[in-house]
């Protein structure tokens, strides 16, 4: 998940009364979201606990890393389980990186 995903979870939450625990918060995205469901699966992989506010929930939805990366979940994946360590050599990269 990258800034799409969390743009539709703070969509589902701006009306949330803070602080919440995340039983209230999760009731509260199954409450209002009408799209595919994502938004409620990451809602409900928050870590236990009450949050002061959305940017607590940011920084524990657990977004995926490679949509950071600009990866695809097969690039990842292919990236893992790669025996090579993904370090280049400095005289191989390129100069304008």
């Amino acid at each position: 998940m990258a800034g799409q995903e969390f743009a539709d979870v703070r969509a589902i939450l701006n009306d949330l009364d803070f602080p919440a625990t995340k039983e209230q918060i999760v009731a509260h995205g199954e409450a209002r979201d009408r799209g595919s469901g994502e938004v409620v699966r990451l809602l409900r992989a928050l870590p236990l606990g009450t949050y002061d506010n959305i940017s607590q929930i940011r920084s524990s939805v657990p977004l995926d890393p490679a949509a950071d990366d600009g990866l695809g979940t097969g690039d990842e994946m292919r990236k893992a389980r790669s025996p090579h360590d993904q370090r280049v050599a400095q005289h191989l990269r390129s100069p304008d990186a």
